[in-house]
């Protein structure tokens, strides 16, 4: 069985009207062409669906159950196009999107309210990891994109610039510098640093590292912390200072202070990664608010 939407939507117009004249004027068709139309729909179904004669037309009983399904069927059709239609716009559907803590802490926010009040029909799924295990899934199109400051060298998928992040100085609250506003990065020269691995962020690493080195100094690195809040609670515990985006600040709690430095300082920068074929038109209206 194979019934087109226009048979059923002659058959819809006819059963409103009960006349075969008014209901060919309001499709635009002549009495003939309905007629044959409603012919083919009844072939199709098996059943006569009005009893006519000369002077009446009605509805038989299988005309009458469908009559009473029919509207609710081609509602859902037009409202099956028009949400396909949608999707295909990126104005619908579902966005799986990965972000780091840092990212979140920083543009992020402001960035998913416009997405919302931008794409309301869209279904947002998100994710917090570390950069390699984000850029990874979306390698593999677990993800739609994802936010990030670290690429690597992961296939598969494409990266854009879309943020840059000053970095700031925690120290002890009982340093000599708390005093300041801010901080020149030469004031720094004799400190003990606590930094995260190389491996962690090379290009944030290689960025503070150089900007140390432009500033006359090579930072003495003493430890080694994995996550910010361990760096900090080593600053609090007295050990030394750590470089931290100023996005973060309010992980200073007691025993440190936060310091903002002077230019030229390190930067954070963050990038939108999606996967090399990807075709999720959300992402593409994503883009649009980042202006990309």
């Amino acid at each position: 069985m194979n019934i087109e939407l226009r048979l059923l939507k002659s058959f819809q117009m006819v059963a409103d009207h009960l006349n075969f004249r008014r209901a060919a004027e309001e499709l635009n068709l002549t009495q003939p062409a309905l007629s044959r139309q409603i012919q083919q729909l009844e072939e199709e179904i098996g059943k006569p669906l009005f009893d006519r004669d000369k002077r009446s037309v009605k509805l038989t009983h299988a005309g009458r159950f469908l009559y009473g399904r029919v509207a609710e069927l081609l509602n859902d059709v037009e409202a099956l196009v028009k949400e396909t239609r949608e999707a295909a716009n990126g104005e619908r559907g579902a966005l799986a999107l990965g972000y780091t803590e840092s990212a979140m802490a920083s543009f992020l926010p402001s960035l998913l309210r416009s997405l919302r009040q931008r794409l309301p029909k869209v279904l947002l799924q998100l994710k917090q990891e570390h950069s390699e295990q984000l850029a990874r899934e979306v390698s593999l199109q677990r993800l739609d994109a994802a936010i990030i400051s670290l690429v690597g060298n992961v296939h598969g998928i494409t990266s854009t610039p879309i943020a840059t992040e000053a970095m700031g100085i925690v120290l002890p609250d009982n340093h000599p510098l708390t005093v300041k506003k801010e901080i020149s990065l030469l004031s720094l020269a004799k400190e003990n640093f606590i930094l995260f691995p190389y491996q962690v962020n090379p290009g944030l690493f290689s960025n503070i590292m150089s900007s140390c080195q432009n500033a006359g100094f090579v930072p003495k690195i003493i430890e080694e912390a994995q996550s910010r809040i361990l760096a900090v609670n080593m600053v609090a515990a007295g050990l030394g200072v750590t470089f931290l985006s100023e996005n973060l600040a309010y992980y200073c709690g007691q025993g440190t202070v936060f310091k903002p430095l002077k230019n030229p300082k390190p930067l954070m920068q963050y990038y939108l990664v999606e996967p090399a074929n990807g075709e999720n038109p959300c992402v593409v209206e994503l883009k649009k608010i980042l202006k990309l």
